[in-house]
């Protein structure tokens, strides 16, 4: 079946291109001029990704990201005209999958999305996890197969993005060994798709922040600067 994505753009002449290019790559598309539209048509149980352009005529792009959050795991990909760091930070942190600045090659938007959704895909191959469904680290259980994370004292779900789950198997598969900024970036992205380190910490600090609502204990995912991260716990698989 295909993969259904909603595109989020007040450009119309690049979206009926974007359409159309999509479409012949086997996905389908429909597309929403406007914030007021995409609240009306964004469906997570219909829309399997989001395309979704920071600067609309009516809504900020921040401000559907933070609703989209709220409710649902739907991956996002950023577009803005400001090649600006921090926007690209700000965005991820809030939970966006990816981003990328116009104007772009359509290519390079196809190469983002096919990594965005390889990253939904329930696997952590070549890793000691590989053959395992389940996780046990720290008090927290995470279900590989059902692609969730809970805490155990509690049964507490915490919600993850599609990129917080794939970081945090990554670093599970590689609990107490260093995992290399290169192999994030390769995990999260895929080799085809350049992104900064900073982005690469945004989705940390993210992820910690869920494991710890206090940010104040960076000792289970610890930094080696200009190395890696790596998971400082015992894990048990099951």
């Amino acid at each position: 079946m295909d993969q259904k994505i909603l595109v989020v753009d007040d450009d119309m002449q690049l979206t009926a291109f974007l359409s159309r290019f999509l479409d012949k790559h086997g996905f389908k598309v429909q597309v929403a001029t406007s914030g007021a539209q995409a609240r009306a048509m964004f469906d997570p149980h219909l829309v399997d990704l989001l395309v979704l352009d920071l600067n609309l005529p009516d809504a900020d792009g921040f401000d559907i990201l933070k609703d989209i959050r709220r409710t649902a795991k739907t991956p996002v990909i950023m577009l803005t005209a400001r090649d600006e760091v921090f926007d690209r930070i700000v965005g991820l942190e809030l939970g966006a999958d990816d981003y990328l600045t116009k104007p772009y090659e359509p290519r390079e938007l196809l190469a983002r999305i096919k990594a965005v959704m390889r990253r939904m895909e329930p696997a952590i191959q070549g890793s000691s996890a590989a053959d395992h469904s389940h996780a046990r680290f720290s008090g927290l259980h995470l279900d590989l197969a059902k692609r969730t994370l809970e805490r155990e004292d509690s049964n507490r779900p915490i919600s993850l993005t599609g990129a917080e789950f794939a970081l945090l198997s990554a670093l599970v598969g590689r609990a107490g060994r260093l995992l290399s900024r290169d192999e994030i970036m390769d995990t999260l992205y895929g080799k085809s798709v350049t992104i900064t380190d900073r982005a690469v910490d945004a989705h940390i600090s993210r992820l910690r922040r869920k494991i710890d609502p206090t940010g104040a204990d960076v000792s289970l995912i610890q930094s080696i600067r200009g190395e890696g991260y790596i998971l400082a716990a015992e894990v048990e698989l099951s």
